[in-house]
């Protein structure tokens, strides 16, 4: 986590896309591409579950065209006061290039009591890569593009949840031999 100003704001996204590719190349088997282009959304609060939100999201961000750092950057600059969150995602990847996702929560969206006490405050910047429920450990590399959908991450999600079953099957028949 690391908190932006104004004037540093271009210069902690590049780093942060920077360190968001290095997280991405050490966690997945894909090849990443350093030629990124960005997409920028809003964090809403709403109800839905994440299976819904992921939906939702792959919908609106392929109507999305990618922008350059600067043009970004520029839009940022323009909301910054309300700023008070931003999480730098990869959208998609593919070998010539890749989209990173800019997620920025605003100020103006949290419980009026807590937005008192951080009024003032400068906006938190954050990269993170988002891990499949079917992940087993910290070795397991994944596709990057799991939150896209495709067949890969159906049968990975698929055999997860056999493997979540089958262990508390396991367990339970552990639980009663105990008792015996």
């Amino acid at each position: 986590m690391k908190t932006v100003t104004k004037n540093n704001l271009e210069l902690n996204l590049k780093e942060a896309t920077s360190s968001l590719l290095e997280m991405a190349r050490n966690s997945c088997w894909n090849k990443i591409s350093d030629n990124t282009s960005y997409i920028i959304s809003e964090i809403r609060n709403d109800e839905r579950n994440f299976f819904d939100k992921r939906i939702e999201r792959k919908k609106v961000n392929e109507k999305k065209k990618p922008k350059s750092l600067e043009q970004i950057t520029a839009e940022l600059k323009d909301i910054y006061e309300d700023l008070y969150d931003i999480n730098l995602y990869v959208y998609k990847s593919r070998k010539e290039s890749t989209i990173i996702e800019i997620q920025y929560y605003p100020k103006s969206s949290l419980e009026p009591d807590f937005y008192e006490t951080v009024k003032e405050n400068n906006p938190m910047l954050h990269c993170k890569v988002g891990l499949p429920n079917y992940r087993r450990n910290d070795t397991d590399k994944f596709d990057i593009n799991w939150e896209l959908g495709g067949i890969r991450h159906e049968w990975n999600s698929f055999l997860g949840k056999v493997r979540f079953k089958v262990w508390g099957y396991k367990r339970e028949i552990r639980k009663k031999l105990r008792r015996v």
